[in-house]
């Protein structure tokens, strides 16, 4: 009987490797992805996010529903590879320093963080618009 159990035990878990290797999730290259939610409204800056980790790919999606254009600008985007996509349109590189959404729309910004800090962002255009991101080490928590 112990030889049965072991191979039906073996039979089960060639099915389980199996299943992630060919219709799961790859068991070694899943990535992880981050994201933050910020929207625009009553000319101020509304962020939710989960606790964000180091060298993750984190995306920002940032969304305008005032009838003004605003500006998302940082200095967390200098000197870091940054993409940034709007209506299907990428622009990326280490020198971008935000992105102008018009009234209704959307942007994604996609980047990886490498030190903790408090990441802070405002609109170029209505100077009173400031805004955060938090990025704690497990240990400052």
């Amino acid at each position: 009987m112990h030889n049965c159990q072991g191979t039906r035990l073996h039979k089960m878990w060639v099915l389980f490797v199996g299943f992630f290797l060919l219709g799961g999730v790859p068991l070694s290259s899943a990535q992880f992805q981050q994201e933050v939610n910020v929207t625009i409204e009553g000319y101020m800056f509304r962020t939710t996010q989960t606790p964000l980790q180091l060298n993750t790919e984190t995306v920002i999606h940032i969304k305008n529903m005032d009838d003004v254009r605003h500006d998302f600008g940082s200095q967390m985007f200098l000197n870091t590879l940054t993409e940034v996509e709007s209506n299907g349109v990428i622009t990326y590189g280490n020198g971008v320093e935000g992105a102008y959404i018009d009234p209704g729309k959307e942007v994604s910004i996609r980047l990886v963080l490498d030190h903790p800090g408090r990441f802070q962002f405002q609109c170029s255009i209505h100077k009173d618009m400031k805004g955060e991101i938090l990025l704690l080490t497990v240990d400052a928590v």
